[in-house]
């Protein structure tokens, strides 16, 4: 395959274009090469999602006589410009002289899922498949669009190997759990988003807020959201302190930890997961993690959690016991 620069379509663009569909369609180019100048501008353009701009250039530069690389571009931007009749033909054209533009292949499927034609969706991802199989992202958007199409178990592989290439990624078994949930296939949405959560929890919080889950109504469904099975990697500093206030309605607990971090000149990611028996709260850094609970008795528990790469011990002795202290004083304990 010749050396190709990126072409890469805005995501915003297509995922409107599928919108309707309520597919998320993930695209992602080839890596950049040593192409002309030329290409790199007009791919700067389209990712500025100034697609004008990029065809005015286009023009220029080719005369009327693009390639098929500036050609797919063309494509592209009037994909954008909401000219899709022309943008499919541009694409078609490119890749009727060069079967071997893999964007362009999945540029093209893109446009075929918003536009509801998923056998021909499918034909131009397993194209895209075929000229990089260890690329993740046509294996994903060939499980979304196998959903569509009702063919379950192959949608399941291919969303399997896909979590094969994306081992260890949690935003990759989200996406898998989302396009599960709207497909209808609960049992298969709950597995793969539990595996989120457990690589990345603070997935747990966008779940709750996502749309695409709201048709999962399973007793199991409700217990993933509302449970912290959070253990600390072996060898991470931990610590606890009990507190009289408990963990209430009020959230007079949840306030004087934020204080205490306020004054600790601790910055913390002001999206705080707060269920009814517990609260979570992560420094802007993501190296802290507080959870803020009762204990058996009522009373009211933070316990402190952090990288040893983040604090020494002495570190965080210190931090931990000044940060406990600020907690009580702003309680009045």
């Amino acid at each position: 395959m010749p050396e190709q620069t990126s072409t890469r379509v805005s995501s915003r663009a297509f995922v409107a274009l599928a919108a309707a569909l309520g597919i998320l369609v993930v695209l992602a180019g080839p890596a950049a090469g040593a192409e002309k100048d030329r290409l790199f501008l007009i791919q700067q353009l389209i990712d500025r999602e100034q697609p004008g701009k990029a065809l005015e250039l286009l023009e220029t530069l080719t005369k009327g006589k693009p390639s098929p690389e500036e050609r797919m571009l063309r494509g592209t931007a009037r994909i954008m410009l909401g000219e899709l009749k022309a943008g499919a033909a541009d694409l078609e054209k490119a890749l009727d002289d060069d079967p071997t533009l893999r964007q362009g292949w999945l540029n093209l499927a893109g446009l075929e899922i918003a536009e509801g034609n998923y056998p021909e969706a499918h034909d131009a991802l397993v194209k895209a498949r075929d000229l990089d199989p260890r690329a993740s992202d046509a294996h994903l958007n060939l499980g979304a669009v196998l959903i569509l199409m009702g063919r379950r178990p192959d949608a399941r592989t291919s969303f399997d190997r896909y979590l094969e290439l994306e081992k260890g990624n949690g935003e990759a078994h989200y996406l898998v759990a989302s396009n599960y949930a709207l497909g209808g296939v609960e049992h298969l949405a709950i597995e793969a988003l539990g595996e989120a959560i457990r690589l990345d929890e603070r997935l747990r919080m966008r779940a709750r807020r996502d749309d695409r889950f709201l048709v999962l109504e399973s007793l199991e469904y409700r217990v993933l959201l509302h449970t912290d099975a959070y253990e600390a990697p072996e060898g991470y500093h931990q610590v606890a302190a009990a507190f009289r206030q408990p963990y209430s309605g009020d959230n007079q607990l949840l306030y004087a930890v934020t204080d205490a971090l306020k004054e600790q000149q601790i910055r913390y990611d002001p999206e705080i997961e707060a269920t009814a028996r517990w609260a979570l709260i992560w420094s802007e850094d993501g190296q802290l993690r507080l959870k803020i609970t009762n204990q058996e008795n009522g009373t009211g528990v933070v316990s402190l959690s952090a990288s040893p790469n983040r604090f020494t011990g002495e570190e965080w002795d210190r931090l931990s016991q000044q940060l406990f202290r600020a907690i009580h004083g702003a309680l009045g304990e």
